[in-house]
């Protein structure tokens, strides 16, 4: 005997694939057009999704993902194993480089460093593991920024080169960063190596770079 599904949370999972699969908000006409629900049955699910925190509603009056949702694509990686792949990467990009390596994740407004292997010099940027920091400071804040489906308006550059490299969030540090984006084109996150400016000048960074985009490369595979 079959077992019967619900079609009132077969329609809300169908809003939250639109919504996951838009670039920015939603507005209640372009959900009804792509999940073909009606849009009264669109408006009612959508604010059962914001009072549980899966959906939340952008500045321009549409719809897009919450917090919670954020947070149950973070309890599947981890389920799943990104953060023992993303432990390894960053290993090896501590080892290569000699500064601090860290995968961050967006969540809502805020960063969340979920991995991170410090340099193994006296003189270093230390920063714990679940560290919670504003989007927006930062080299690898302003990277996911840009990458996230609603990037700001001063992104365009970031999105062009693929990277940001420059000095950190904290005085006297420097960072290069870059995204790791799966095949489906979803920003999982973003790896970063960090260290003192006086040692980890712009020519290291850009020395760096290339060991970042390969970890972002590989990293990116595993999540396929």
């Amino acid at each position: 005997m079959a077992t019967r599904t619900s079609s009132t949370v077969l329609k809300s999972l169908d809003v939250l694939n639109a919504l996951g699969a838009a670039r920015g908000t939603l507005r209640v006409s372009e959900m009804s057009r792509r999940t073909g629900i009606h849009k009264s049955t669109v408006v009612r699910l959508c604010a059962t999704l914001i009072a549980r925190g899966y959906a939340e509603r952008g500045a321009a009056g549409g719809y897009r993902l919450g917090v919670r949702a954020g947070a149950l694509g973070h309890a599947y990686h981890a389920q799943h194993g990104i953060e023992g792949a993303a432990r390894a990467l960053l290993v090896a990009l501590r080892d290569q480089t000699g500064e601090s390596a860290s995968f961050y994740v967006r969540e809502g407004d805020e960063r969340v460093c979920l991995v991170r292997e410090n340099s193994r010099h006296d003189v270093r940027h230390h920063l714990e593991e679940g560290t919670r920091l504003p989007l927006g400071a930062g080299v690898v804040g302003r990277v996911l920024a840009a990458f996230s489906p609603d990037p700001p308006p001063n992104s365009a550059a970031i999105r062009r080169d693929g990277y940001l490299a420059g000095r950190g969030r904290e005085p006297h540090t420097a960072s290069v960063s870059a995204p790791v984006i799966t095949a489906g084109g979803r920003l999982a996150g973003a790896l970063v190596v960090s260290g003192p400016a006086v040692r980890f000048t712009p020519a290291r960074q850009m020395e760096a770079l290339k060991r970042v985009r390969q970890a972002c490369a590989q990293l990116s595979g595993m999540l396929a």
